[in-house]
């Protein structure tokens, strides 16, 4: 959980980022996105397998202190000239980052808009089943389930992607 390839949620589909121009400022920004203070690394190509379907962005250059990877100057969606080869992968250090309960366990992870929101399910059997948490204002939170319904649920589904 603290370390893989790095994919975005974007106009109802899930892709990949090509790794031009990356360093570890943007490995910080993601990392920090997701709710992981400490230092961070750019992983080396091969490190994770590579994605499937769609790249979606490209020359990605941030300066290491914004709060969300939409904050850093990229291409337009989908603009790239990229492979799957070059997908980026980041390492988050566990040793000095915290999260939730210290672990994120297994999880899926969206973002919900300007505002720096984003969606969490934690302690399921896989990543599509868990609590529902939000990062909001530097922070993780659980969500208080009293007068959700199956509508919520599938909200919160079709948000993180799934159908």
């Amino acid at each position: 959980s603290f370390e893989g390839r790095v994919e975005v949620y974007h106009d109802g589909k899930w892709g990949t980022i090509c790794d031009d121009q990356w360093d570890d400022r943007d490995a910080e920004v993601v990392c920090r996105q997701l709710g992981l203070s400490g230092p961070a690394t750019l992983a080396s190509e091969g490190d994770f397998s590579a994605g499937q379907g769609f790249i979606l962005l490209d020359d990605v250059a941030c300066t290491g202190t914004e709060l969300s990877l939409l904050d850093c100057a990229h291409s337009d969606w989908g603009q790239h000239d990229c492979s799957h080869a070059e997908d980026v992968g980041i390492h988050c250090s566990p040793e000095s980052n915290t999260a939730v309960n210290g672990n994120l366990g297994n999880s899926q992870t969206s973002f919900l808009g300007k505002v720096h929101t984003f969606l969490l399910l934690v302690d399921g059997e896989s990543t599509k089943e868990g609590r529902v948490e939000v990062f909001l204002n530097g922070q993780w939170g659980s969500v208080c389930d009293e007068g959700w319904t199956d509508r919520d649920a599938a909200v919160v589904c079709r948000q993180l992607g799934f159908r």
